[in-house]
């Protein structure tokens, strides 16, 4: 006699095998020369990439996810007095604020003998590409989401293996996130 699992369990286990193929492993990415990210990256996950070059096929649309953290808060105390050796730490002493961000914009590029050539492709309104649960814009410090986007590679681009960046600007121009990744258009 042998055991035979329910058909939905097996349709599970399959839907899960396909997610995983596609999201499985976040992908390295390297951090923009130049640019200081106000957000912190956690993890970039690209479909069907777990390693560089990503390959982007003409004429199809490319999944990506990335899980961010927003509004790191970096507290830097200066003493007034060389005689000031401590600092009381309690509640009510200090006030810190960290700035919010009420929108986010999206921009893509590739590096193309280190010119960067603006990628179309992707919805530039980043804040209606909140996939997961909870935060929206605006966000407040300490927000944790994530964040997807598909991009569609023109059949007409080249045959090329480059840099890409992507970066999310905030309402003031300031980089919330700026990464690089090596990806060949085929």
């Amino acid at each position: 006699m042998s055991f035979q699992p329910p058909a939905a369990i097996c349709l599970f286990v399959l839907i899960i095998a396909s997610v995983l193929g596609e999201f499985g492993t976040p992908i390295k990415v390297r951090n923009c020369p130049g640019e200081s990210p106000k957000a912190s990256l956690a993890a970039v996950y690209i479909e069907n990439c777990s390693q560089e070059p990503c390959i982007f096929r003409k004429g199809q649309n490319v999944t990506m996810e990335m899980d961010l953290e927003f509004c790191k808060l970096t507290i830097i105390i200066i003493p007034t007095l060389l005689t000031q050796l401590y600092i009381n730490f309690e509640k009510d002493h200090f006030n810190f604020k960290a700035e919010g961000v009420q929108s986010l914009r999206a921009k893509l590029y590739a590096l193309v003998l280190g010119v960067p050539v603006l990628w179309d492709g992707i919805n530039p309104e980043a804040c209606q590409d909140i996939i997961s649960e909870g935060p929206r814009c605006p966000l407040s410090a300490g927000d944790y989401i994530t964040y997807g986007v598909n991009l569609y590679v023109n059949p007409i681009y080249p045959t090329v293996t480059a840099d890409v960046k992507y970066m999310l600007l905030d309402e003031n121009k300031r980089t919330q996130i700026c990464w690089i990744v090596k990806a060949s258009v085929k």
